[in-house]
């Protein structure tokens, strides 16, 4: 045991010694006055003080250790045998300090890491900061944060800023942030710095020095990002994609804006795992996402409808529906229908109208562009597949229905954009059918595809980028090419009418 002014003496002893050059000797007795220090101070000396001077003390004499290694080899036991006592007695010292004087310790560490300019040693730097995290689980915000804090600094270059966020989403991919408050409060500082970046890189003057550093981060910040997000949880995740999706609809967004986030916003959607739809589709990112869905840029929609599906696609059927195609009834296809849950179902009744808006305007709007069209074409079939009820079939007709009216409406030369809604609307026809095993929607369906392969085989899947017409084939609204809404409903009354849900309404509704 020591005395607290003995303690007092000896981290003054130490500090001085090590602030001038010392030879390898020399060091050696230093680190043994730091070992005999931790062996006798008790817990709550070593916490009565600032832990700068020791940890300080130590991390010089660390880097010293190694830079002896690497000049004479790791032959000489002698020295691997002193670095190995030297990183023992760390561990140790962060022991007797943490979890108590954790932000003391980071912001020393990372205070040395700065001043000394050590990011360029990155295995090194890393093992510090890791160590952080393997001694007492330090709350990984804290190193976030104080490495937040010195990229912020007005005279940080960008060789030394792009050093600190390498470390940073190393260490990022394998940290396993808590569920607590505090990790949402340090992802949202994340994504705003991210956002900077953005704007900065598609801004930047060379007379802004400011955004000329934010611009070279954000590859960096990208990446640290993601390995942040495969380490969330739902309830996080969400947190980002409400924030991104914020981003997409504020005014003034340019595509180029939403170029550089949007596959980050996609893989966030993609990481998350959907229950239940209300916790999933919550009353601020739904109605966001119902916004990009409709929106007039072709982009955004595209992006929209990218994100939503990842949310809803709970049994990986997203790959099926790449394109408009005959779900024929006796076919075996690999489509994992979900059990109807009735919370998703009334989720969908309560956000019907917006849905069938949202979807309407997508389809309508970016008609011409196919990449569009089947994006959400497959919106569409992964609602039917993931809530096969009545209500959500006979919303999905009545869309389909609507669709087809604004196609028979339009009075222009676009021949093939035509030919692609028809395809469309008939491929959603045949799935629901399939799902429902509906007999008598089917022959219904059927009847139509017949007809049109016979007069009209442009109408029907596939989507193709030019058509050859055939003398005989019609190129007019001829009746029996299209669906009627009655025959519509008495096929969906028909699959439904034995059960008790409150489709009847919505299948009113299809005129």
């Amino acid at each position: 045991m020591i005395t607290d002014e003995d303690l007092t003496r000896r981290v003054n002893d130490i500090s001085q010694s090590l602030s001038t050059i010392v030879s390898p000797t020399q060091q050696d007795k230093i680190l043994d006055k730091i070992v005999r220090i931790v062996k006798n101070a008790t817990r709550e000396q070593l916490q009565s003080r600032h832990p700068q001077a020791l940890v300080t003390s130590m991390l010089k004499i660390l880097l010293r250790y190694e830079n002896l290694l690497h000049r004479n080899g790791l032959c000489d036991w002698k020295r691997r045998r002193r670095f190995k006592i030297a990183r023992d007695c760390y561990y140790a010292l962060l022991k007797g300090y943490l979890p108590e004087r954790s932000r003391d310790v980071v912001e020393t560490i990372v205070e040395v890491i700065h001043r000394d300019r050590l990011w360029e040693f990155e295995t090194f730097c890393f093992e510090l900061l890791y160590s952080l995290l393997d001694v007492n689980s330090v709350n990984g915000g804290l190193i976030i944060h104080a490495i937040w804090d010195k990229l912020s600094l007005p005279e940080i270059t960008v060789e030394d800023a792009r050093a600190m966020v390498r470390m940073l989403y190393e260490l990022l991919d394998v940290y396993e942030w808590p569920a607590t408050q505090e990790t949402v409060a340090t992802v949202e500082r994340m994504l705003a710095l991210f956002y900077a970046s953005i704007i900065a890189r598609l801004t930047a003057t060379s007379n802004s020095s400011i955004s000329a550093l934010y611009a070279s981060l954000k590859k960096g910040l990208e990446v640290c990002l993601r390995n942040t997000i495969k380490h969330l949880s739902n309830d996080q995740l969400l947190v980002i994609i409400q924030h991104m999706c914020s981003w997409t609809v504020a005014a003034g967004v340019t595509d180029e804006i939403v170029l550089e986030f949007g596959s980050t916003l996609e893989y966030a959607a993609y990481t998350h795992r959907a229950v239940l739809y209300e916790q999933t589709l919550t009353p601020t990112i739904f109605p966001l996402l119902m916004r990009m869905v409709g929106s007039v840029s072709r982009l955004i929609s595209l992006l929209g409808n990218r994100v939503l599906q990842y949310l809803l696609d709970r049994r990986n059927n997203r790959a099926i529906f790449d394109t408009p195609r005959i779900f024929f009834e006796q076919t075996r296809l690999n489509v994992r229908v979900s059990y109807c849950r009735e919370e998703d179902r009334l989720f969908f009744k309560l956000h019907r109208e917006l849905l069938h808006d949202s979807l309407l305007r997508s389809l309508a709007n970016h008609s011409d562009s196919r990449m569009n069209l089947e994006m959400t074409y497959c919106t569409m079939c992964l609602i039917a597949v993931e809530v096969p009820c009545g209500f959500t079939a006979a919303a999905l007709v009545c869309l389909a229905m609507n669709l087809q009216e604004i196609v028979l409406q339009q009075q222009d030369d676009r021949v093939e954009v035509a030919c692609h809604m028809h395809a469309t609307i008939i491929s959603v026809m045949s799935l629901i059918c399939w799902i429902h095993k509906a007999k008598v929607f089917y022959d219904y369906v059927n009847r139509i595809v017949t007809e049109r392969a016979q007069w009209a085989p442009h109408l029907n899947p596939p989507i193709q980028s030019q058509y050859n017409f055939a003398v005989h084939h019609v190129l007019w609204n001829k009746p029996e090419l299209f669906f009627v809404d009655w025959e519509a409903r008495y096929g969906l009354w028909k699959c439904f009418r034995l059960v008790n849900s409150s489709h009847d309404t919505i299948i009113d509704r299809l005129t």
